[in-house]
């Protein structure tokens, strides 16, 4: 008999495991030592944007108040915990998950590129990317597509904070890198790579939570201009001619194209250009 009630828990934990909604990969409460990791980094980025809440990557007491505050908030019975019914309102929260970055149509000193991308709620609407030099030119205006891979046995989206989730929004450094080594999944043209995030959701994954964020193409088997692209995981696509235009005007104009580092950190070079994703709803 006691086995079976220990197998049932043992199922219970794992159901309950299951349900917690990516980012956040287990229930958080406050321990000693206390619980860290890039769970918690979200989490308190999260929050913060609705309460006052220092940010120390460690799930302590004021982080359990805030989450608690978050629960009364949202008709959750205040724990202190994440749980899977907090994770879940959380990720749903648009006061929370978005970060209400705005583009300022500048390109900040040092940098010479700047690729401009509206995004919507619905990822699934293809929207009109703009790349523009440093003096203000716009060198070219195509379409893009920032959509993830879906959440486990669903059609929906991920959400940005997971790792193949939807492209995150804000401000980010950008760079020319050599192609990919699979071309039929990232096309055979040199690659853009955000590098690092400087403001809003970008600035709180990229690069220590998610890396290999990209702008690319692919030879995607069963398409064609006239349908929308696939869906990436996390990055940005574009039509085959738009990316190997964006490699041609760059390099046309001294951009380099740096040796693809497949992801490796740190990033060894200074980043030329930069990558700004703004919600537009």
């Amino acid at each position: 008999m006691a086995r079976v009630v220990c197998l049932v828990l043992l199922l219970a934990l794992l159901q309950t495991a299951l349900c917690i909604t990516c980012p956040f990969t287990r229930e958080l409460t406050v321990q000693t030592p206390p619980l860290t990791g890039d769970d918690v980094t979200v989490l308190q980025a999260l929050l913060a944007r609705t309460q006052a809440l220092k940010q120390t990557g460690a799930y302590d007491a004021q982080t359990a108040a805030a989450v608690s505050a978050f629960q009364k908030a949202n008709r959750i019975t205040p724990s202190g915990n994440l749980d899977d019914a907090t994770s879940d309102a959380l990720i749903s929260s648009n006061a929370n998950m978005d970060d209400g970055y705005k583009d300022d149509g500048t390109i900040p000193a040092g940098f010479l590129y700047k690729m401009h991308v509206p995004v919507y709620h619905n990822r699934s609407v293809e929207t009109t990317g703009t790349l523009t030099w440093h003096n203000g030119t716009v060198l070219h205006r195509f379409t893009v597509r920032t959509e993830g891979q879906p959440y486990a046995n669903t059609t929906i989206a991920a959400n940005q904070f997971c790792d193949s989730g939807s492209t995150p929004t804000g401000l980010m450094t950008f760079d020319l890198n050599s192609p990919e080594d699979d071309p039929v999944s990232f096309g055979p043209y040199p690659v853009n790579r955000a590098v690092q995030g400087l403001k809003g959701n970008a600035g709180v994954v990229i690069s220590d939570i998610r890396d290999g964020i990209l702008m690319h193409t692919g030879e995607w088997q069963g398409w064609n201009p006239s349908l929308p692209m696939p869906n990436s995981h996390g990055c940005v696509h574009g039509h085959p001619t738009d990316i190997e235009y964006v490699w041609k005007v760059l390099v046309s104009l001294g951009i380099e194209v740096r040796q693809n580092t497949d992801g490796k950190l740190p990033y060894p070079y200074k980043p030329q250009g930069i990558l700004s994703i703004e919600l537009m709803d």
